[in-house]
């Protein structure tokens, strides 16, 4: 009989790779079992004085040396190992699996008031992925496990994944205001840079579907509604003569409540979801660090609006 603890960021990859090594173990899963992460000693304590004899893996986020001693401390007690897999998910792929779930799940990603009121453990907020950043400590044989074996996480997608897509920031990138703010807030300061018509034209002829992607942070602010949001992002698409699908998000910064503000993955997810993208097949056109750092969350492509354009 012996024990395996798999740990790592909510939304990891955990159950899926629990399932694909362990799919005989007997498993404890707080989400499953309900309660709290401290309580699960006591159901280890009934699987282990059961005659069956069975494995059992235990696969939870499990942060820090102390939320796992309970386990280990049992383990010890009937004289059975304690193996602990880390599945090393970056921060940045726990977001997009998240992102992903609650897809699957509700159509969409819950917003920071939907996902306040939910009591679904796998629909948390994007809150949760820091807090455990902040309180992770590695694990080590130090603590009393047997061994530690540290797993990548790998992502895997359906042959169904295969279209291709140039994703465009608005401000900045394909327009600029005349108003005096660096973001139309009327759609008559609403001016198209220059090229961006005929290059989109190529990439359209090639096969590409075009999809917008924006911050909008002044909604939060009160200085911007969302229909005037909305009405100069239409009004954008005429000028090009493209009628491209936009996602935005209207949410502030700080602090970070939400998956949409890129670099948050929501949008580039979402779009994979729906178009059912190739992500290495995409290009994300914008003119910020976190247009580049959110291309890289989601798998694209990334260049600058200048050298694009």
């Amino acid at each position: 009989m012996s024990v395996t603890i798999i740990l790592g960021y909510n939304g990891g990859g955990k159950t899926t790779l629990t399932k694909k090594l362990f799919p005989n173990h007997a498993r404890l899963n707080r989400d499953e079992i309900g309660g709290k992460l401290k309580n699960l000693p006591q159901h280890l304590v009934k699987l282990l004085t059961k005659d069956t004899m069975t494995d059992v893996v235990l696969d939870n986020t499990y942060a820090d040396v102390e939320s796992r001693s309970g386990v280990i401390d049992v383990c010890t007690q009937f004289g059975v190992r304690c193996d602990c897999i880390w599945l090393d998910t970056s921060i940045e792929d726990a977001q997009v699996n998240a992102c992903q779930r609650m897809i699957q799940k509700y159509g969409h990603v819950l917003s920071p008031e939907e996902s306040k009121k939910s009591k679904d453990p796998n629909a948390f907020p994007i809150a949760a992925l820091y807090s455990y950043r902040k309180r992770f400590q590695k694990p080590t044989v130090a603590e009393g496990f047997s061994s530690v074996e540290k797993v990548k996480f790998v992502r895997e997608r359906g042959p169904e994944y295969k279209n291709k897509s140039l994703l465009l920031d608005y401000d900045g990138t394909l327009r600029e205001s005349t108003g005096p703010t660096p973001w139309p807030e009327h759609t008559d300061h609403v001016k198209l840079l220059p090229g961006r018509k005929e290059k989109l034209q190529e990439y359209v002829d090639n096969g590409y579907i075009l999809l917008g992607v924006s911050n909008q942070s002044a909604i939060a602010k009160g200085t911007l509604s969302v229909e005037t949001a909305k009405a100069c992002f239409d009004r954008t698409n005429e000028l090009l003569e493209f009628d491209i699908p936009y996602k935005f998000c209207p949410h502030k910064v700080p602090p970070i409540s939400c998956y949409c503000r890129k670099p948050g993955p929501q949008s580039g997810v979402e779009y994979i979801e729906e178009y059912k993208l190739d992500p290495a097949q995409c290009i994300m056109v914008g003119d910020m660090t976190s247009d580049k750092t959110f291309a890289k969350r989601c798998g694209f492509q990334y260049q600058d609006q200048g050298v694009f354009f």
